[in-house]
This record gives structure tokens, C-alpha cells and sequence, in this order.
């Protein structure tokens, strides 16, 4: 049986402010002007629903929402209300399937859903049948699959990061890789056709430090003939013109002592060299946008002795979890025209799709850990 409805979206409108004063070393606030940002809950959405859901993309109108239920692997499909429309396992070598995995999906106008996988684009109606799929003339470049933040989607256009010709092995060992192809896109869907393409700034780290990381795609946010870029290992924005992608301005975001800047792996390193250097070091995990604030969260960094005690054989052990659940807790930051004005850390898991910045906890009430049979999302405004 289906989920059904449990209780409508709601209108909350907490006028809440957060007055952080936390006496933890890298903790407070780093602004230095007194200024505290409220995190004002608008609404919510409440679905009759035993397991987990992501979501995926908002209609424009937020009349609906596309979501994914990663144990199932099902896409659901939810209205306004928390009503299950639809909900379907597109996995698999079926009729409508996609295959093994997906980067992103998305709606596409009101009467479509976009499926992106690392070389296909599939285009299906509402009812997750599908309508047709073809190649794309580029493979994405991330490591994040089912709804990273790899493509951004609006109006038939996508900007992605991708590979434009897939690289060679000898090509993807050498440590000046990423400064051999432009690998920012713009791609309009509608005419198959890549309007754009950039190189990666010169001035990011992972230029001026060359070597591998882990996720190399950029977090996006437009805003009309703008886009804004945040790479995970970089502290800073990037301002461009859309669809042009010239650069317009950086940003300069001035982390406070959590944050430690990582160093590339090797291409020769150890398997679990990287997952050590992630552990002992920072990344930004996080970039939205409200009224007027740009909203960018990062992740602290584990003491470097405590991970050169980690036995170097297990990633994912007890010890190597603890340290990531001590220290790799994010810590946000708000920009107000071009300058940091706030930075703290903030025990929540900010999402952002669809240009709306949600969570599925409420923020001014303890935290609690309970199994529920029903997904609560709780959608904010920065104030």
C-alpha cells in the first residue's frame, strides 16, 4: 500500500533568531560586527512515509516535488500537500529504466522529468514513462551520484562540469590534469548544443596545488545573466556571466580556524591516502541563496595527530568515525554583497534544490533521534 497523506504543507512563519555564543574554538561567530542571522522557518512539508527521502528538484511553482528513495530506489513523485503521486523503480535494464545509477534529475517544464547518468540523457512524462533517451557529447565530471550538485538545470539549460573527451588513464594520473581542459559547460538541451565552456580558475587551490581530489564539480547557483561557483576545495566564489561563463568577480570567504585547507593526493598515493587527507582537512559542502544573503557551509577538520594514529589499512572504523563525528560538523557562512558578514556552526544539514534552502529538522528545537513513519522537510528563509 501506498503512503498517503498525513498533514498538509504548513504555514509556521517562526520568527525565531539564533544568538550563538559558542565557547568551542572556531565555533562563534567570526563576523566581528555583532550581526545574527535568523533562520525563519516558512513552511513545511509532511509525508506519510516509512524510510528515507531526498529530494531531488521543486517545480517552479512548488506545486510539486521530485524525490528519491535511495533503499528502494524509487523516484516519488509528491505534491504540495505530501501526497504521494507516483512512486516508481526506474533502475535496471527495462523499458523505462536509466540502468544502475543516476547523477541528477530534475523537472523539466511542467509536464517532464529530466534523468541525467554519466553519458544518457532520459526524458520522461510525469507518469515515469519514458519518452526517449540519447547521448550526450560529454561524460560528467563528480563523484557524486543520485542528486549531487553537479548539474544545475533551468529552462532547458544545464551547466555541469564534464569531461569533454574522455581522458586517457596516462592524462588522469598527471598531476597538472585539471588545468588541461575546460571543463565548466553550459549545454542547452533543447538544441543539443554546448554553448560554453571555461577552465577552471587559476587562482582556485586546486590549480595552485596540483594533484587529485576527490570532487572536482563545483556547487552552482544562478541568478538571471549570473552564476555563482564554489568549489569543495577552495575558499571562495566565483562570480561569471551566464551563458557566457566570463569571470566577473571573486569572493573571498575568509573561513575561521576550523577550517584546514587539504593537500591533493598523489596520483601514486595509497588507496585510502585521500579519505585521510578529507578526515584531516576541510571542504565546503554547501552554497545557496536567500534574500540577497549567498549561504556557504563547510566542514571542520580532525586534529592532524589523531589521524596519523589511525590505522592506515580501514577507512571507516570505529576510531576513523569517531573523529569524523567529533570534528567534520559544518560550519555556515552568510555573504551580503561580496563580504562575509557571519560564520558559525550550525548542528543541521542545510539542502538546497529548486531554489529553496530546507532541512529535515527544525533548527530551533533540541534534536531528537527517533524512528518516524512519517518525512517532515522543513523549508527556511535568512533573515
Amino acid at each position: 500500500m501506498r503512503p498517503k497523506i498525513l498533514c498538509p504543507l504548513l504555514p509556521i512563519g517562526l520568527m525565531i533568531g539564533l544568538h550563538l555564543s559558542c565557547s568551542n574554538s572556531g565555533r562563534e561567530n567570526r563576523s566581528g560586527d555583532g550581526f545574527e542571522p535568523r533562520f525563519v522557518i516558512t513552511d513545511s512539508l509532511v509525508i506519510d512515509y516509512l524510510g528515507r527521502l531526498a529530494i531531488l528538484d521543486i517545480q517552479s511553482d512548488r506545486s510539486e516535488y521530485l524525490m528519491f528513495d535511495h533503499q528502494r530506489k524509487e523516484m516519488v513523485r509528491v505534491d504540495s500537500n505530501g501526497q504521494i503521486l507516483l512512486a516508481k523503480n526506474l533502475t535496471g535494464d527495462t523499458r523505462d529504466g536509466y540502468g544502475s545509477y543516476f547523477i541528477s534529475a530534475h523537472y523539466h517544464g511542467s509536464e517532464e522529468v529530466i534523468i541525467l547518468t554519466n553519458k544518457k540523457l532520459f526524458r520522461y512524462d510525469l507518469n515515469l514513462q519514458l519518452i526517449q533517451s540519447g547521448e550526450l557529447p560529454f561524460s560528467f565530471f563528480t563523484n557524486t551520484v543520485y542528486g549531487g550538485h553537479v548539474n544545475d538545470l533551468s529552462g532547458g539549460i544545464l551547466f555541469t562540469n564534464s569531461f569533454p573527451e574522455y581522458p586517457s588513464r596516462e592524462m588522469l594520473e598527471q598531476e597538472v590534469f585539471l588545468t588541461q581542459l575546460p571543463f565548466l559547460t553550459v549545454y542547452d538541451l533543447e538544441q543539443d548544443t554546448i554553448l560554453s565552456r571555461q577552465y577552471i580558475p587559476a587562482s582556485s587551490q586546486m590549480l595552485k596545488n596540483s594533484g587529485q581530489y576527490r570532487e572536482m564539480a563545483p556547487f552552482s547557483i544562478r541568478n538571471d545573466a549570473t552564476i555563482y561557483l564554489l568549489f569543495s576545495y577552495s575558499p571562495e566564489i566565483y562570480r561569471y556571466t551566464f551563458p557566457d561563463l566570463e569571470l566577473q568577480d571573486t569572493i573571498q570567504l575568509n573561513p575561521g580556524d576550523a577550517y584546514v585547507q587539504i593537500d591533493p593526493a598523489s596520483p601514486k598515493a595509497e588507496p585510502f591516502d585521500r579519505f585521510f587527507k578529507e578526515l584531516g582537512a576541510s571542504s565546503f559542502v554547501h552554497l545557496s541563496r536567500s534574500n540577497g544573503y549567498l549561504m556557504t557551509a563547510y566542514q571542520g577538520a580532525a586534529p592532524q595527530k589523531e589521524v596519523d594514529a589511525l590505522p592506515r589499512n580501514v577507512v571507516g572504523g570505529e576510531a576513523f568515525s569517531a573523529l569524523q563525528k567529533e570534528y567534520k560538523i559544518p560550519y555556515y557562512q552568510l555573504i551580503k554583497e561580496g563580504r562575509k558578514v557571519w560564520e558559525a556552526h550550525l548542528d543541521i544539514d542545510f539542502r538546497y534544490k529548486g531554489g529553496r534552502l530546507f532541512a529535515d529538522r527544525n533548527l530551533h528545537l533540541p534534536r531528537v533521534e527517533t524512528e518516524l513513519d512519517q518525512v517532515i522537510f522543513y523549508f527556511y528563509e535568512i533573515q
